[in-house]
């Protein structure tokens, strides 16, 4: 079986509540450490400069800005046991 490259990228308290969203990211490849930060920066920094945010645009936008054509958003099940 090959192995994927996956990114779990995750938004916390997105209603004040204390939920959470996710957004499942496929990567050709592993992200380097310094692709994570500037992710993470710039996840930030789209979060504090667009009008109502939503988790799917921002991470959306971030990927793009960060990794190009690098990476795809993959859709997911959840199933818990």
């Amino acid at each position: 079986m090959t192995r994927a490259n996956l990114l779990l990228i995750r938004e916390l308290n997105v209603n004040g509540d204390g939920d959470f969203a996710d957004v499942m990211i496929q990567l050709e490849r592993p992200l380097t450490p310094e692709q994570k930060r500037a992710l993470r920066v710039e996840l930030t920094r789209l979060k504090q400069v667009l009008d109502d945010p939503d988790t799917d645009s921002v991470v959306e936008l971030a990927i793009h800005n960060i990794l190009g054509s690098a990476a795809a958003q993959s859709g997911y099940d959840l199933i818990e046991f």
